[in-house]
């Protein structure tokens, strides 16, 4: 993950979606510790684990075009899409959630720029299907916690 004004393969959301795809025993972060702080998606960042108790990989997923997974930690969930190639939407089913209400952390592509993200807040649950619309090498990070 780095942040950098000018990226011309991917978004900010596209490098916050790699720290929760890529496996790895230990994160680490190639970017200067001040651009983590000041990045909007700051609390999202710092609850990406390590270590998961359970990855799925969401339909629609396609080596080289476009990766969706969900990984659970305890009782948090992590919705991450990582896209090459042009904007897209996508829409992904909500399902592996289960039952019962969670409060989401939604980071999006910024529609103005590749290098910074817009947060929302939601309620959901399993019953829904999230529309997102990714950017050019664009991606998506969803925190779901009860």
């Amino acid at each position: 993950m780095i942040f950098t004004e000018r990226r011309r393969d991917s978004t900010w959301a596209h490098q916050i979606a790699c720290l929760a795809t890529f496996h790895s025993p230990i994160l680490t972060i190639a970017a200067h510790p001040q651009s983590i702080l000041d990045n909007p998606a700051l609390d999202v960042i710092k609850s990406i684990k390590a270590v998961w108790d359970e990855t799925l990989v969401l339909p629609g997923s396609k080596i080289g075009e476009l990766s969706i997974f969900a990984r659970r930690s305890g009782d948090m969930w992590m919705l991450a899409i990582m896209a090459a190639g042009p904007a897209r939407t996508v829409e992904v089913p909500l399902s592996f959630l289960g039952e019962g209400a969670y409060k989401a952390t939604l980071v999006h592509d910024s529609k103005e720029r590749p290098d910074a993200v817009v947060l929302e807040e939601a309620m959901l649950g399993g019953d829904r299907t999230l529309k997102i619309d990714l950017a050019d090498g664009g991606g998506f990070v969803a925190r779901f916690t009860r």
